[in-house]
């Protein structure tokens, strides 16, 4: 029965999503969820009391390890890499849902409904562990404790999602993440992104 219940609620967040992003949060209907996913409100309210409970559904199910691979991870080159590959992750997902969407979950976090923040935070094991491998590597110069430099990753891709919904998504997110997060490790320059790279970076 659980299992059941899970495939519904996966079902009817991927409805929802899809919703949200061609009406907007605000616009959107239990009734429009029904439609899309194809079922009945009564089905809906089995699982959901509302549509915000769908979007705490959605961020309780959703982690580093389920939009990164192992394969992945494993075929980087190097730790500092696959640090970038979980926030890469994280940006993609969000351009996927779109400006407004993001900046409807934007508000909702401060309004308490929601909480974007521990999505972005759920890496903060791995970053504590990467960032120490890079910097015995000599990848990351910068030796402030890993407990404090791991998470500043995940708080620098965060405030720069926010700077790009606030332009409309007109705003290099993914080349800034990349810059940003090499300046605050302090990147050896031969791990660093080339200017070309950084050019093409949201191309």
């Amino acid at each position: 029965m659980e299992t059941a219940g899970s495939e519904l609620r996966g079902r009817i967040t991927e409805a929802a999503v899809r919703c949200f992003r061609t009406k907007g949060y605000d616009e959107v209907s239990v009734n429009d969820i029904c439609r899309e996913a194809d079922i009945a409100r009564s089905t809906f309210y089995r699982v959901f009391s509302n549509k915000k409970d769908v979007i705490r559904y959605l961020f309780e199910h959703t982690d580093a390890n389920s939009i990164v691979s192992i394969e992945e991870l494993l075929a980087a080159q190097n730790d500092f890499d696959r640090m970038w590959i979980i926030g890469d992750r994280y940006i993609s997902l969000c351009k996927e849902l779109g400006v407004p969407f993001i900046t409807t979950l934007t508000r909702l976090s401060l309004e308490g409904e929601i909480d974007m923040l521990s999505l972005a935070h759920s890496v903060d094991k791995w970053f504590v562990r990467l960032t120490h491998n890079c910097q015995q590597s000599g990848i990351i110069l910068s030796r402030e404790p890993p407990e404090i430099l791991g998470p500043l990753f995940a708080d620098a891709v965060y405030q720069i999602i926010y700077v790009w919904c606030c332009r409309g998504g007109n705003f290099p997110v993914r080349a800034r993440a990349r810059l940003v997060t090499e300046m605050i490790a302090n990147v050896a320059p031969e791990y660093r992104w080339t200017k070309e790279q950084l050019e093409n970076a949201d191309k």
